[in-house]
């Protein structure tokens, strides 16, 4: 939990509601397919986004898959700067670190 201070006043804010705005965030990026999670034997439910809590800041890591026909480095770098933008003003926390990870790329069937 990340706390926010405003107007004289300090907000917590859970993990869960800083991943679901950068989920949105990333989710919004031409280029983007869909989010995914680092599925192991171990971790069936794996989760797309991760924060981590670094004192009055955060780092987060994303996973995507693009769409067919899009640049990777590319689409990774909006990414970023989505994440990057939609968690600082929707909730005023700063992320320090936003680690893209390109899973994959949607394939036409």
């Amino acid at each position: 939990m990340d706390q926010v201070k405003s107007a004289g006043r300090t907000v917590n804010i859970s993990d869960e509601v800083l991943c679901r705005v950068a989920a949105l965030a990333a989710e919004d990026v031409a280029g983007v397919a869909r989010l995914c999670g680092e599925r192991t034997l171990r971790n069936l439910l794996a989760k797309p986004v991760l924060i981590r809590n670094l004192g009055g800041a955060i780092s987060v890591k994303v996973s995507i898959i693009i769409e067919n026909g899009s640049r990777a480095a590319a689409v990774a770098k909006q990414v970023q700067k989505a994440v990057k933008q939609g968690i600082q003003d929707m909730t005023g926390v700063t992320a320090v670190h936003v680690h893209v990870e390109v899973s994959g790329m949607e394939t036409d069937v």
